[in-house]
């Protein structure tokens, strides 16, 4: 069958306009916000309690988005919708708000949308010799992974000026021109009459307010004197992503597996770097992973050279050896991978007569060094624990399945789903797995969407009794209604193969949205629920808890049933050749009784029904 696809950038309170235009799709939606809040460790606490921002001033928001240095309205980070940036993450302008909510509900309104203004700066004691040689220099990218903004879109720099009226510099329009897999750098001259005591200056996007379109990325942005038009270049080496760990096919794996069955491949740890300098540069890289439980570290690369050696302003990507070991661990844990360059990088400086003057508030180092975090722990992950993107069906008992496979027999013990709109809390939806697509599920309950603390926070829904798989098997859910339930998507990894929907009675294989959707299988070796049996019988009572019959498989006479109360109850019994099933379908949840009598005499096993 060949399906039409269609791949949409929308947002959370234009989903219905969508669902109404397009039926039966299996659609992608645009970046999610994240305001990682930057923790750098070059400004110093004087810094950040002061009023004024130190000249110079550098930002490549590495780290995240520093709020006590950026007053941020709107603007999100992103680590991975930026196309080649200088260094790891960049600022993301769009027409929603830093909680993914759209300016204006109507789909054509125009104007401006976020705004990232910087504190304030003194320039008022500046010699007349600096004057001109004050500039302000940043990187800008049109799209990137996201929608490249239209020709009357624009992205805007204004600086503030000793009226304390905002002043627009430049700005770079939209359109099919742009390429959106390049940065590029602008190099502003602060004037004269911009050097007061109270300099400001501030970024902004026009364009539609109606979602997360027009997407514009910022990114290392660096304000400072005895600078001139030709200032490009910069004494740093940057690593420009995070890094990327695979054990198999998987970004987390459970320790269970990895500790007691069959090996698994490991991938080399690849990262990217970038040399800002207009000079090739000798440097070393570094590679460790450390078990953040028992602290235990395994070096995987230590002070190894680049060869060739790095040559002016070359992007390059690199990897660790091969390796198959990790650090050594008797229980569930995280891994945290660090790459670090060793490039000679150090604090800012210009040169004064004979003299060096250091600056400290900026700080090149930073961004040669980043940690990335590979969980350990119960469950199989195509994604990186992050959601860049949404994707969903928008059909009435419409279903969605990831694909995983295992070599080993395990027990499914729940699935984790990253429910990304915050407008769905209490839909309800069915909890599925099968065996096989073309088949029934060996598994279905109904339960809810519930309200997430956190936007990345993942849903976990226990199954509740003994279920085993072994190799292919499938995870998703069924939904009830027309409008599109948002999963989390990570594009760290395209895994959109092992995507699955059916939404006109048939599944289809995704093939065109790239990604990993966050729906998670969390697995163990043995049954995690035990089958209760009488002590001397050969009697077997399961599974409890129950969902919906109870087996009682083994020789016996005389069972009852009876309630919380002690009340006698008269449930739908149904015998079979090595005993009977015990219908609890239509029963309160809660704690019953089944009394019987075994060859040793009368016994009573307590079971909880959901």
């Amino acid at each position: 069958m060949r399906k039409s696809f269609y791949i949409f950038f929308s947002c959370l309170l234009t989903s219905i306009f969508w669902s109404n235009s397009l039926r039966a799709q299996f659609v992608e939606f645009s970046p999610l916000p994240n305001n990682t809040v930057k923790k750098q460790k070059n400004l110093s606490t004087k810094y950040r309690i002061q009023s004024l921002l130190p000249i110079p001033f550098w930002d490549d928001f590495s780290n995240g988005l520093d709020t006590q240095i950026w007053e941020n309205e709107g603007a999100s980070y992103s680590e991975t919708i930026g196309i080649e940036t200088p260094s790891l993450g960049a600022i993301l302008f769009n027409g929603v708000d830093e909680n993914g909510t759209p300016y204006s509900r109507a789909i054509r309104d125009q104007g401006e949308a976020d705004f990232l203004t910087s504190g304030t700066f003194d320039f008022s004691a500046l010699p007349n010799s600096e004057k001109e040689t004050v500039y302000l220099s940043f990187f800008w990218q049109g799209g990137g992974k996201a929608e490249l903004p239209d020709e009357n879109d624009k992205l805007v720099l204004q600086f503030l000026n000793s009226d304390n009226l905002w002043i627009s510099i430049w700005e770079q329009k939209g359109g099919s021109e742009l390429d959106p897999t390049v940065f590029k750098q602008e190099m502003i001259q602060v004037t004269e009459e911009f050097q007061h005591s109270g300099f400001r200056f501030r970024f902004f996007n026009q364009g539609r307010q109606s979602g997360p379109f027009d997407s514009w990325l910022l990114d290392y942005v660096f304000l400072g004197k005895n600078r001139s038009e030709g200032s490009t270049s910069y004494l740093d080496r940057s690593l420009t992503k995070p890094n990327y760990f695979r054990i198999g096919e998987f970004g987390a794996y459970p320790f269970e597996l990895w500790a007691h069955s069959t090996p698994v491949n490991l991938s080399r740890i690849s990262n990217q770097f970038l040399n800002l300098q207009d000079r090739f540069r000798a440097m070393e890289y570094t590679i460790t992973m450390r078990d953040t439980l028992s602290e235990s570290v395994y070096a995987v690369n230590l002070n190894t050279p680049f060869n060739p050696v790095p040559n002016i302003l070359e992007r390059r990507d690199f990897e660790s050896r091969i390796f198959e070991d990790i650090p050594e661990g008797n229980t569930e844990t995280t891994l945290e991978i660090t790459t670090f360059l060793t490039s000679g990088d150090k604090y800012y400086y210009e040169l004064n007569g004979l003299d060096t003057v250091f600056y400290e508030s900026v700080d090149f180092r930073i961004n040669d060094t980043v940690k990335t975090y590979f969980p350990l722990k119960d469950f199989f992950a195509y994604d990186n624990g992050s959601a860049d993107y949404a994707a969903g069906i928008n059909q009435k008992s419409g279903y969605l399945a990831v694909k995983y496979t295992t070599q080993d027999p395990i027990y499914l013990k729940g699935i984790s789903i990253n429910f990304t709109n915050p407008l769905q809390a209490n839909q309800a939806i069915d909890i599925l797995v099968w065996n096989d697509l073309d088949e029934e599920p060996i598994f279905r309950r109904e339960d809810l969407i519930p309200v997430k603390d956190s936007p990345e926070d993942f849903i976990y829904y226990p199954l509740e009794e003994n279920i085993q798989v072994t190799g292919d098997f499938y995870i998703g859910f069924a939904q009830f209604t027309d409008d599109f339930i948002h999963v989390g998507l990570d594009k760290t990894t395209n895994k959109g193969d092992k995507i699955f929907y059916n939404v006109v009675g048939a599944w289809a294989q995704n093939e065109e949205v790239e990604g990993s959707l966050m729906i998670r299988p969390h697995v163990s070796l043995t049954a995690p629920y035990e089958e209760s049996s009488l002590p001397g019988e050969n009697l077997r009572i399961f599974p409890n808890p129950v969902e919906s019959v109870l087996n009682v498989i083994g020789t016996y006479q005389n069972l009852r049933v009876f309630d919380s109360f002690g009340r006698e109850i008269f449930p739908e019994r149904e015998e079979r050749p090595n005993g009977e099933i015990i219908n609890f379908i239509g029963h309160k949840p809660g704690i019953y009784v089944i009394n019987l009598i075994g060859k040793d005499g009368p016994d009573s096993i307590r079971v909880l029904v959901r």
